[in-house]
């Protein structure tokens, strides 16, 4: 096979930080190619390098088409994880998305319908052709964005987390489709966090770690543990040597009630028969890679989302199902896991938005807002969070990401919660930032705060006195201070970790109402 990519002693550079050091990778045409690293890699940029959105500061990348020639990025077709389809516009129209075929300045509609169904055969959903995107399932509209890329004629398909959101028979599905695209010539690139699955689709990988290659070769010759020791940089022996020093060992003491208890949560399409407790005083971590479910128990215990079983009791009450507003009004305080999509209103000032859900506690007679006892409020909380704006009145919108975040977080704190679930707390923030919110959680801990925080970051588990560990819907292990990089990493990927405890059985509900 001839070469179809060819990356040369890139080098990217982002202000300061090395985002990409002297990557030199080559792929052949009709290979399947897995791309991996933890979260920081420099996958990400490298991506954008080869569909041509960033230019390397050094180094070259050549793109091949089938006849030799070199071509540009628009050869690279991406699927991002994250969803580009229109909602409410047919999976026909979406798949015709910037290539409508007109004729004296008209769309082609039946042209539209008969390309969309042309291309969706292939992947055996000529169905959907008419169906609103918003009407279908997950699989049936990962394949509509996929078949919208591959309608442009790129000779390399970019898939990001194609998995995320599919159950195991709709993965299954997908992977026979990559199959066949790539039986009809298409090189693919997998990025994905699930090792096992790489084994599956792929014939390669490629490891990227701290922004440098550190592996490539065929996977015939690795295995999952080998994979995860190229990600983390660790040998057996200096994991069981070297640990967190920092982490230190719970000292919430195990006899306290607990004030949430989560017993049998059940929610489609990833969560199944979860139990835990938190405890007064108490951080828990909750993670896994992406699909995991630990993002769907955390939209479950604050009211984004309503399960199919189970139960979850906050000081002896037992906790609505499907209403944020219930859920608050129980104890639950939260941060969102976008806060640029639903943390924040980026217009209103910092004061209005971290105060946003309390407002009522500052209105006097004839429901007229006490300015003065909202501002006081707002400063005890940028105080706590360490808020930098220039007054109460700034917008939030003008503040840094890391100020934005703690706006958000302050949000989450204002009716003082029993309970604070924190899904990605410290995401798209810099590293004083980080620092400094894992310095105010500490602070809560302290005063006897419950905190949950939902992560896919590492470094945010370094504050929890223990662990949860989720791989396919379930609780599978629960790790306790200290422990290493590789041993967390191949928790996630459901591997038997030497000196982790199995996950804990299903709780008993204490303090719930008979």
């Amino acid at each position: 096979m001839s070469e179809a990519i060819v990356v040369d002693s890139v080098s990217k550079s982002f202000g300061p930080t090395r985002a990409l050091a002297d990557v030199t990778v080559s792929i052949r045409r009709g290979e399947s190619r897995a791309l991996i690293g933890k979260n920081g890699a420099g996958k990400s940029t490298l991506m954008s390098i080869l569909t041509g959105l960033v230019a390397p500061d050094t180094g070259s990348v050549r793109l091949i088409d089938a006849d030799g020639r070199t071509t540009d990025g628009s050869a690279v077709g991406c699927v991002y994880q994250r969803s580009t389809l229109v909602p409410a516009a047919t999976a026909a129209e979406n798949i015709a998305l910037n290539q409508f075929p007109t004729s004296r300045r008209m769309i082609r509609w039946r042209e539209v319908r008969r390309r969309a169904v042309e291309t969706l055969a292939a992947w055996d959903c000529e169905h959907v052709a008419d169906v609103p995107v918003e009407d279908l399932d997950p699989l049936e509209r990962k394949i509509v964005e996929i078949c919208r890329v591959l309608a442009s004629g790129p000779q390399v398909l970019l898939l990001d987390e194609p998995t995320a959101g599919l159950d195991r028979p709709a993965v299954q599905r997908l992977f026979s489709s990559i199959a066949a695209a790539r039986e009809r010539g298409v090189t693919v690139i997998f990025v994905s966090h699930h090792l096992h699955e790489v084994f599956e689709v792929c014939d390669s990988v490629t490891v990227l770690r701290d922004g440098r290659l550190v592996m490539s070769d065929r996977l015939e010759h690795l295995s999952v543990p080998d994979l995860v020791e190229a990600m983390v940089g660790e040998t057996a022996a200096a994991a069981a040597a070297e640990v967190k020093e920092h982490r230190r060992a719970a000292t919430v003491d195990p006899d306290r009630p607990p004030v949430l208890v989560a017993s049998g949560v059940s929610a489609t399409p990833k969560v199944h028969d979860v139990a835990l407790e938190l405890r007064a005083g108490e951080c828990v971590g909750l993670t896994g890679i992406d699909g995991a479910g630990h993002m769907q128990l955390a939209e479950v215990l604050t009211g984004q989302r309503a399960p199919e079983a189970g139960r979850v009791v906050v000081d002896g009450t037992a906790l609505p199902f499907g209403t944020v507003t219930g859920a608050m009004a129980a104890g639950i305080g939260f941060t969102p896991e976008d806060r640029h999509l639903s943390g924040y209103v980026p217009a209103l000032s910092v004061a209005e938005n971290a105060t946003l859900g309390v407002l009522r506690r500052f209105a006097g007679r004839f429901r007229i807002l006490d300015f003065r006892s909202r501002d006081a409020a707002y400063q005890r909380l940028a105080d706590e969070w360490q808020i930098k704006a220039h007054s109460p009145w700034q917008a939030t919108e003008e503040l840094s990401g890391g100020n934005q975040q703690k706006v958000v977080l302050a949000r989450s704190m204002a009716a003082d919660p029993r309970v604070l679930v924190l899904i990605n707390p410290t995401a798209g923030v810099d590293v004083q930032a980080k620092t400094s919110i894992y310095s105010t959680i500490d602070g809560l801990k302290q005063r006897g705060q419950s905190v949950l925080v939902v992560t896919s970051d590492d470094g945010d588990l370094e504050i929890c006195d223990r662990v949860l560990v989720m791989v396919d819907g379930t609780v599978a292990t629960e790790l306790h201070p200290p422990f290493s990089e590789k041993v967390l990493a191949a928790a996630v990927q459901g591997s038997v970790v030497p000196g982790s405890e199995p996950a804990p059985s299903p709780l008993p509900e204490r303090g719930a109402p008979s």
